[in-house]
C-alpha cells in the first residue's frame, strides 16, 4: 500500500496543459505550473508539446543507461491523472480537462443506448471486434472541445500542429523520422503550438514487459531522437515532454473463471483491467460486494461508483453526465501487479497500466529550450 500514488490535481499532466494554455491566454479553471510559466514568459516563438506514451518516470528509472539525456533535462515529477491510461491521460492533455469532465475514462465504456462496451479510440466494440460503428460514436457521446480550437480562438497568428505516428502519419514510422518533421515545421517563421505523440513505447511495453531488451533498445532510441531535437532548436523555441501514464509488469487474472461473480453480471465489465467499472444486477449488489473481496480484497480495492466519484480520483469540475453511468455500480482498483484478463484474448499484456502503483501514476517533466534565462 506504501507504493500506492493517488492523483494530485494541482501538480499533474492536467497542469502542464493549464499553462500551456495560460500562455495562450486561454483559462479553464486549473491551476497551472510555475516553472512553466516562468519559462513562458520569456515569449517563445514555437511551442512543443511532446507526449511520449508509456514514458513514466519509473521506467526512465529503470533504464537509466538508456535515458541519460532525458533524465539530464527532467525538472520534476508529476502525477498523471486516473485511471493512468492512455484515454484518460492523452485526453486530458490534449482537452485541459480532468477524465471526470471529459467522460474519457478508459480503453472501453459501456454505451448503455448501444449496450455495447465502446472503444471510443476504434469507433468499436471491445468484446465484438467485428462490430464497427457506421459513424463517429465518441462525438455522439462524449464530445469534447481540443487545445488546438481553444488557442486559435484567442490566438488568430498561431498555427497549431499535430504529429503523430505511422497509425496516422505513414510516413512517421521511426521517433526520428516525427522529429525531423517537428523540426521542418517550426522552421517556417510562423508562431507554431505543436503536440506530438508517440506510441510505441507502450506497444514495446505490453508486449515484452519493463527490462526487456526490446524495451531497452527502444527508449535509447527515444533518448537519441529527443537529443538530435534539441541540436536542431534555436532559442524561439520551448519543448515540454512528458507522459501520460508508466506501466508495470503483471500477473493476470481471468475473470471468466470467477463464475460465481460473471453470473452476477448485468453488462459485461468496462474501462481497464486494472481499473474495472463492474455492471451489477440489482439482486445481487450485496453478495458481488462479499464475493470480490473474498477472492481480491489484497488485490483491488472495491468501491461504489458513488464512493468513487465523491473521491474526486478523476478530477473536479462539471462532471460529464455520463461520466457516472460509466463507472457501473462497482468500480475496483489494482493495487498490486495483478490484472483483469476480461476476455480470452490471443494476446497477453506482460505490462500494462491504469491502477495506483508509482510505475504507473509517476510522469516526467522535461523541459529543452536554450533561450538564457
Amino acid at each position: 500500500m506504501n507504493n500506492l500514488v493517488f492523483p494530485d490535481y494541482d501538480h499533474s499532466l492536467l497542469n502542464i496543459t493549464a499553462s500551456i494554455l495560460k500562455n495562450y491566454h486561454v483559462e479553464l479553471g486549473y491551476k497551472s505550473l510555475e516553472p512553466l510559466d516562468k519559462l513562458f514568459s520569456k515569449n517563445y516563438r514555437n511551442v512543443i508539446f511532446y507526449l511520449i506514451d508509456a514514458m513514466g518516470s519509473e521506467i526512465l528509472n529503470k533504464h537509466l543507461n538508456q535515458t541519460q539525456f532525458l533524465v539530464k533535462n527532467k525538472i520534476e515529477d508529476l502525477t498523471t491523472v486516473f485511471p493512468s491510461t492512455t484515454v484518460a491521460a492523452t485526453t486530458t492533455a490534449t482537452t485541459g480537462l480532468p477524465p471526470a469532465v471529459t467522460g474519457w475514462i478508459g480503453w472501453q465504456q459501456y454505451v448503455h443506448e448501444e449496450d455495447k462496451n465502446v472503444i471510443f479510440f476504434l469507433n468499436q466494440d471491445y468484446y465484438d471486434e467485428e462490430y464497427k460503428f457506421n459513424y463517429n460514436i465518441s462525438e455522439k457521446y462524449v464530445k469534447v472541445k481540443y487545445i488546438y480550437d481553444l488557442i486559435n480562438e484567442k490566438n488568430s497568428t498561431v498555427k497549431t500542429h499535430e504529429i503523430f505516428p505511422e497509425f496516422r502519419i505513414k510516413e512517421h514510422k521511426t521517433i526520428q523520422d516525427q522529429v525531423n518533421t517537428i523540426v521542418k515545421t517550426i522552421k517556417n517563421q510562423e508562431k507554431n503550438f505543436i503536440y506530438a505523440y508517440w506510441d510505441k513505447l507502450d506497444t514495446y511495453l505490453h508486449e515484452y514487459g519493463t527490462t526487456s531488451e526490446v524495451v531497452q533498445n527502444h527508449i535509447k532510441e527515444i533518448d537519441n531522437a529527443i537529443q538530435d531535437l534539441y541540436s536542431n532548436l534555436d532559442e524561439d523555441t520551448l519543448v515540454i515532454i512528458t507522459a501520460d501514464h508508466g506501466q508495470v509488469d503483471i500477473e493476470g487474472i481471468n475473470l471468466w473463471e470467477y463464475e460465481e461473480l460473471t453470473s452476477m453480471f448485468e453488462h459485461q465489465p468496462a474501462i481497464e483491467a486494472r481499473a474495472t467499472a463492474f455492471y451489477v444486477k440489482e439482486e445481487s449488489l450485496d453478495e458481488f460486494e462479499k464475493t470480490f473481496n473474498k477472492h481480491f480484497k489484497d488485490k483491488f480495492i472495491l468501491y461504489k461508483s458513488d464512493e468513487v466519484l465523491q473521491m474526486n480520483l478523476f478530477g473536479k469540475g462539471e462532471i460529464s453526465p455520463r461520466t457516472k453511468g460509466f463507472l457501473g455500480n462497482y468500480f475496483a482498483i489494482a493495487i498490486d501487479k495483478y490484472s483483469f484478463r476480461l476476455q480470452n484474448a490471443k494476446h497477453v499484456h506482460k505490462a500494462t497500466h491504469a491502477g495506483l502503483l508509482k510505475d504507473e501514476m509517476m510522469i516526467p517533466l522535461i523541459i529543452l529550450n536554450k533561450k538564457a534565462l
